[in-house]
């Protein structure tokens, strides 16, 4: 008997890695991410064209990504807050739809022109938005004049659901890329500095101590005494590129530092130590992050010393007009009492903290150990 596991046709591994890539290359890019989801629109909802809008500053849309046009006419156009369909949409941040978008009377008729060129009838745009914070508009049109049903309306805003989560994964894949890159170029930083620094160091002492060996006015001491200039020069140089690399941009800081503690106290002790940033964070002034750095270290030191911890999540999020950084392990808890018990650590955290606007609260959690917390404001 033949065996079936030889006949059985092989699975083609090449196309799965590729489709896996593309799944996690959508997940990455947000435009990559975006085009997908308007891809979908059409064969979701019904309708004959579908597009984006996505923002461009605070007050104005920039129309792509158009799926089943005819023209360019769309692709590339700019619509300011309350201007024709998309722009009402960001004003309202609710879904807008009208039977005959060139004769509409809810609507302005900017792109009129546009809309005639393209042969579009029937327009319906949705919101993208995530935690109040308005990421795109969402269109779709057919080429005749023809109300929308609750079931058009239903698909189109569930896409546009699936747009904001995807927009929002891409900004913390990129947030997070731009990180380690960071972290990375700081390592880098050090390195040179402790390798390629301490050369140029020891190559300008032994030329200043071999020329002062010899007689003053030799040739060969003038030639050494300028190559300790060069070595010198050399070590400025170095000293300005090094700044450069060590000092990541103001949007990073925080998540580069915080990396950098997780994973130096995970080296020290073994403990798994890991990062999330849940929402995106913005640039802090230097006091207010130096406050909450510090006070990362110091709740890290405090589960070193105290917790017998398994692990420790330090969470970094928006909240309340700021920013807070929870350090939370999985220790033995703090001992009876209340309020709990600190110590100078905690103090002295709380009170670099308050100089800058910023509090820290200490409490148990639900697996039984300790969270830190520590906000500062934006």
């Amino acid at each position: 008997m033949p065996d079936s596991r030889r006949t059985r046709p092989m699975p083609n591994t090449l196309f799965e890695l590729t489709e896996g890539y593309s799944q996690i290359l959508a997940l990455l890019d947000r435009s990559v991410a975006m085009r997908r989801i308007v891809d979908e629109v059409p064969d979701l909802t019904g309708v004959d064209v579908a597009w984006v809008g996505e923002p461009d500053g605070e007050d104005r849309l920039v129309l792509g990504h158009t799926v089943n046009a005819r023209t360019p006419a769309v692709d590339g156009l700019v619509v300011p807050t309350g201007c024709g369909l998309g722009g009402q949409v960001m004003l309202r941040r609710s879904p807008l739809w009208v039977s005959d978008y060139r004769r509409s009377d809810t609507i302005t008729h900017h792109f009129n022109a546009q809309a005639e060129t393209e042969g579009l009838g029937a327009m319906i745009a949705v919101p993208v938005i995530h935690e109040g914070r308005l990421l795109g508009v969402l269109y779709g049109s057919n080429r005749e004049t023809c109300p929308f049903g609750d079931r058009t309306a239903e698909s189109l805003q569930k896409a546009a659901s699936r747009a904001a989560a995807a927009a929002v994964v891409a900004e913390r894949a990129r947030h997070a890329a731009e990180t380690a890159v960071h972290e990375e170029r700081r390592r880098l930083a050090l390195e040179l500095h402790d390798t390629v620094g301490a050369m140029l160091f020891s190559l300008g002492a032994g030329i200043r101590a071999l020329a002062g060996q010899l007689p003053t006015g030799d040739a060969v001491q003038a030639r050494l005494t300028e190559l300790e200039e060069q070595a010198v020069h050399a070590a400025a140089a170095l000293r300005v590129s090094l700044h450069a690399l060590h000092a990541p941009p103001e949007e990073v800081a925080l998540g580069v530092a915080l990396r950098g503690h997780c994973r130096a106290f995970q080296e020290r002790t073994g403990v798994i130590a890991r990062l999330l940033v849940v929402t995106e964070v913005p640039g802090l002034p230097s006091a207010r992050l130096r406050a909450l750095t510090d006070a990362v270290r110091e709740a890290l030191l405090n589960v070193e010393k105290h917790a017998r911890a398994r692990s420790v999540v330090v969470s970094v999020f928006t909240h309340s007009a700021g920013v807070c950084v929870t350090i939370a392990d999985d220790g033995v808890g703090l001992p009876p009492g209340d309020p709990p018990p600190g110590g100078l650590g905690l103090a002295a955290m709380a009170e670099r903290l308050g100089r800058v606007g910023g509090e820290a609260r200490v409490g148990r959690n639900e697996d039984g150990g300790v969270s830190v917390q520590a906000w500062v404001p934006t």
